[in-house]
């Protein structure tokens, strides 16, 4: 009996003696850092899962284990987690043996993430180089990003994590695939998987804005889990995906740069973490870390959208937007936006033609006579807020050569602007910076609007000399200056709503959900199976509400004389819902229609908070889609879901809808937007059971409630 009690007593002794070792430093919610200065290990926790690393002057520093609710390690390696590239020798981050001296480890909190900075030396490149970790309370995710100090160093090919995961499913995403790709095949933002053999390798990426052909997010399957990563970024980005045998090494990097360090620069953020719930644990884990990680706990509150485009294109004056306004305001629209076109010399080769007069910032005054802000007091005497579009990193070459704005300024690739007629502006030339920037200012500072439409319709990969960027990383230097700007922006103008448009969604991506609220999509708007198509490839990744669409008059689906009006207007309710019409030619049922769907649309967006979004079916498809395509949006504390079910074909009269994520004793209040209550059922019954969608004469579009009514 002795010895079983001494080993007992040795037990005891060593649990008391790590615990004592181990130091809470920060807290804030349920996220933490700890550091055991014993074993010379930090952890970093949030949402339920927990990130280990090796971390002092004694050690290297590794990432050792990810590990979630489920217990299991995702770090199938313990390794650096970090490559670091310098004057053409690439290392590991941290690594003794390849030279790099431990300087410091220290911690912060900014109420609204906590961080764990570890800071060592490269004496052979006389670089000082900085790894940062950070969660926020509520999700299981964690950002990452390497700053560097130096004077002189030449970096590439800047690295945001380099880490081997277990082998599973690998999912990720189509971006827009080209302006002027055809809406009717669906290859945009269309969801991918493809599971790697052992010695297989892909590579996605971008050359020039980030979602251009893919969005930077991937996602790796588990039994139980799933393993996420996205890159915060709006430029050139890489990864490779690499299986040997039962690992996955995914690199996640800028791709082939070169940039001279001169100072301190900052690395990519990106962020990465483990849910378990599937798909929707993912998208409820990334939902939560947009808010409060990225955005410091700026909501995203969709707004009821009127945009002039798709119905007036350039041809708008001071009275025809009144007139819209007042209509637009009956409907119940919230915010007015009027679109390309308002400067001087917009529509000079047709009513599309927003390229004549760009980069005057001058507001016409023959169509404006009182100018803008005049407009943006209508808007606020009828109870709306005002919108304005503009498009700061574009000029039409005709105005080059007027005061202010140099030729010299100007984006180029091996000599040519990349258009016939415009050109984009370098913003890492500091004259370009200050120009841009006194001009944007003294606009905002004229019109004071509520919300601005920030475009992007051109881009080249800068090399032109004089800008302050090298021949191989211009465009590292326009997004770096971007965010620069963007940043500055918000300190000066921190109500202002900001969207994100850039010739559709070629810069959908994390790094832009930090500075704007909402994201156009795409060009193509319709048809409605189209834009659901878009969003629900997109809320894999995205939070419902930032992503926007149009009801629009198309072929296909007349606006006027409509067929199925609620399908169209429901279509883009799954995500942030806009109007684009000439709201004069509906008719009075017409518009009592699309009013009464609006007000629906405001209360799902009262029911479901802080929406992360699910698809439950296959994703919609002009050609090959599902019977019918449904998904959910569901509030972050599981008490409230909506259901979107569309139907694609008229001989598929029934769907069974299996709700996920519900609360399983919890009893939840079914109700239709149509036909009202339709019953209770427990969680568990919900999702065992499902809920049958029958088929309407009225509608192909239903949307279900489900609200909790009760708790066990």
């Amino acid at each position: 009996m002795r010895a079983p009690l001494f080993f007992i007593v040795l037990l005891l002794s060593s649990t008391i003696a790590d615990a004592a070792t181990t130091e809470t430093i920060e807290t804030l919610g349920d996220a933490s850092i700890t550091h055991d200065s014993q074993t010379g290990t930090w952890a970093i926790a949030a949402g339920g899962a927990v990130l280990t690393m090796t971390l002092d002057a004694a050690r290297d520093f590794q990432i050792t284990s990810l590990i979630g609710s489920s217990g299991r390690n995702w770090i199938a390696t313990p390794d650096a987690g970090a490559i670091v590239i310098a004057n053409g020798a690439s290392t590991r981050f941290g690594s003794r043996s390849a030279g790099f001296e431990y300087e410091s480890a220290s911690t912060s909190n900014d109420g609204h993430r906590v961080r764990l900075d570890a800071r060592f030396f490269l004496r052979s490149a006389n670089l000082h180089v900085t790894r940062h970790v950070a969660a926020a309370s509520g999700s299981p995710t964690f950002e990452m990003w390497t700053t560097y100090e130096s004077a002189g160093v030449t970096l590439s090919n800047l690295n945001a994590f380099a880490l081997t995961v277990p082998a599973g499913e690998l999912r990720w995403l189509n971006g827009l695939q080209g302006d002027t790709a055809d809406a009717e095949h669906d290859s945009a933002f269309t969801l991918q998987h493809q599971q790697l053999a052992s010695g297989q390798t892909l590579t996605l990426g971008a050359q020039g804005r980030s979602s251009e052909q893919t969005v930077p997010w991937v996602a790796v399957g588990g039994d139980q889990e799933q393993f996420y990563a996205a890159l915060l970024w709006s430029g050139a980005w890489s990864l490779t995906a690499a299986r040997a045998g039962s690992g996955l090494t995914l690199t996640l990097s800028l791709g082939e740069m070169r940039t001279t360090v001169a100072g301190i620069i900052e690395g990519p953020h990106a962020i990465l973490g483990v849910s378990g719930d599937g798909a929707s644990g993912v998208s409820s884990a990334l939902r939560a870390y947009v808010v409060q990680g990225i955005r410091g706990g700026r909501e995203m509150t969709p707004l009821v959208t009127y945009n002039t485009w798709f119905a007036y294109g350039t041809e708008i004056d001071d009275a025809s937007m009144r007139a819209e306004m007042d209509r637009a305001a009956a409907l119940g629209v919230e915010l007015f936006v009027i679109d390309a076109g308002w400067y001087t010399g917009a529509g000079a080769a047709g009513p599309n033609d927003f390229d004549a007069g760009l980069g005057t910032w001058e507001v016409d005054p023959a169509r404006f006579p009182d100018g803008l802000h005049a407009l943006t007091e209508y808007a606020h005497s009828l109870g709306m807020k005002f919108g304005i579009w503009v498009e700061p990193e574009h000029v039409n070459l005709s105005i080059v050569g007027a005061p202010g704005i140099d030729e010299r300024v100007l984006a180029t690739h091996a000599g040519a602007y990349g258009s016939e007629h415009t050109a984009q502006i370098c913003l890492a030339s500091a004259a370009a910076r200050e120009w841009v920037w006194d001009r944007l200012t003294a606009f905002i500072d004229s019109v004071q609007p509520d919300y601005l439409k920030w475009d992007n319709n051109i881009w080249v990969n800068c090399d032109r000399a004089g800008h302050g960027h090298g021949a191989a990383d211009g465009n590292f230097a326009h997004v770096t200056a971007l965010y620069g700007m963007l940043s500055s922006l918000r300190d000066r103008y921190p109500n202002l709503l900001i969207e994100n448009v850039s010739g559709g969604g070629n810069r959908l991506d994390f790094g832009m959900t930090r500075y704007t609220d909402v994201a156009w999509m795409d060009d193509r708007t319709a048809p409605s199976v189209h834009v659901r198509h878009n969003i629900q490839g997109l809320i894999a990744a995205f939070p419902p509400e930032y992503l926007l669409s149009f009801v629009i008059d198309h072929h296909a689906e007349p606006v006027y004389d409509a067929p199925d009006l609620s399908l169209y207007v429901r279509s883009r309710m799954v995500g942030a819902l806009g109007l684009c019409v000439l709201s004069g030619y509906l008719s009075e049922g017409e518009s009592a229609e699309i009013s009464r769907e609006i007000d629906v649309y405001k209360l799902l967006r009262s029911t479901v908070t802080s929406a992360a979004g699910t698809l439950l079916t296959a994703q919609a498809a002009s050609d090959g889609g599902p019977e019918w395509d449904v998904s959910q949006a569901s509030a972050a504390d599981g008490d409230a879901f909506v259901l979107y079910a569309f139907q694609n074909d008229e001989g598929a009269s029934l769907v069974n809808v299996k709700p996920s994520g519900l609360h399983a004793g919890a009893t939840y209040r079914v109700t239709s937007v149509d036909l009202g209550l339709l019953g209770e059922a427990t969680g568990a019954d919900l999702m065992a059971q499902g809920i049958d969608v029958l088929g309407s004469p009225n509608s192909a579009a239903h949307i279900l409630t489900l609200v909790v009514k009760a708790k066990e």
